[in-house]
């Protein structure tokens, strides 16, 4: 799995580099993540824009993710593509997780809480 994590002023940004976040990748990503987040309350912004496709299991560990945070930190999704937008919403994620049309309008609205 192709992932950038990169720490910012007040957030960490994790893009997945590929086309799709699936049973194939998401355990790769889960791991990945898990040994990113480390120290207090890290906010994360998860840039999905190049994912075309999220299976059940990209999904798991999105959410794997969100529970894995400790309290105070906080999960925005950035930039979900229209096909991925609609697999947030058909399984109510998008109630759980807010997603945001860029990366930019993530950091604001994480930054507003």
């Amino acid at each position: 799995m192709n992932l950038t994590i990169e720490p910012q002023e007040s957030f960490i940004l994790a893009r997945i580099e590929d086309s799709r976040l699936d049973a194939l990748s998401a355990p790769d990503f889960k791991a990945r993540m898990t040994g990113a987040l480390t120290g207090a309350a890290p906010k994360v912004v998860l840039d999905l824009s190049p994912v075309s496709f999220i299976d059940s299991a990209g999904l798991a560990s999105i959410l794997s993710l969100l529970k894995g945070l400790p309290e105070g930190g906080e999960l925005r999704i950035a930039g979900p593509r229209d096909a991925v937008r609609a697999v947030f919403r058909l399984t109510r994620l998008d109630k759980v997780l807010p997603l945001h049309d860029t990366v930019e309008d993530a950091a604001a609205a994480m930054g507003s809480k």
